[in-house]
């Protein structure tokens, strides 16, 4: 069955809705949000650093799985275990994210604006991406998969230049943290 555009633009409308609101109540609420995932991590280990990674990276937000790596350290997880954990939540989060942003926010974005637009935003996204995506992706700031799909970067330059800089960036930011700590 085909969604119509209604549908499309509706799909779009409420996954706008809810990342904005999501980053407000981050921006409200970062640092309790920060301890919440910090006693979350200590509580119940390696497996949320996995689940929160994943929901960090898929749901457009101001806390990065960055934050939760530096709590499973904190909390004494071996340091190789909480890396894989939060590359492997981070990766399938963010592949979710791109998938969700490619289907229904990119087809919003093509029902809203003329066809020559979405090939030049398209250009840019692809061309400038390259440059852009990665130095989101290595930094502790989070990068917004679901906004890369909504924008039309390519799935292999969404990999090279998105999954694989963040799983490198977490790795360094991970062994960094538990040097200096």
């Amino acid at each position: 069955m085909e969604i119509d555009r209604k549908q499309i633009k509706i799909i779009a409308i409420l996954i706008t809705i809810v990342s904005l609101i999501l980053i407000i109540y981050t921006l409200v609420n970062q640092t309790i949000l920060q301890e919440k995932f910090s006693a979350q991590v200590q509580v119940y280990g390696i497996p949320s650093l996995f689940i929160l990674s994943f929901l960090l990276d898929l749901i457009p937000q101001l806390v990065s799985p960055f934050m939760t790596l530096i709590a499973g350290i904190v909390a004494g997880i071996n340091i190789h275990y909480a890396i894989l954990s939060t590359i492997i939540g981070s990766t399938i989060g963010s592949l979710l994210g791109f998938a969700i942003g490619k289907k229904y926010m990119y087809k919003a974005v093509h029902l809203t604006t003329s066809d020559s637009a979405v090939e030049k935003l398209t250009y840019l996204t692809n061309k400038y991406g390259k440059i852009i995506v990665p130095l989101t992706a290595i930094s502790p700031l989070p990068y917004l998969p679901v906004l890369l799909g909504a924008m039309n970067l390519t799935k292999k330059n969404f990999l090279i230049y998105g999954l694989i800089p963040r799983a490198i960036g977490i790795a360094i930011y991970g062994y960094l943290i538990h040097l200096i700590g």
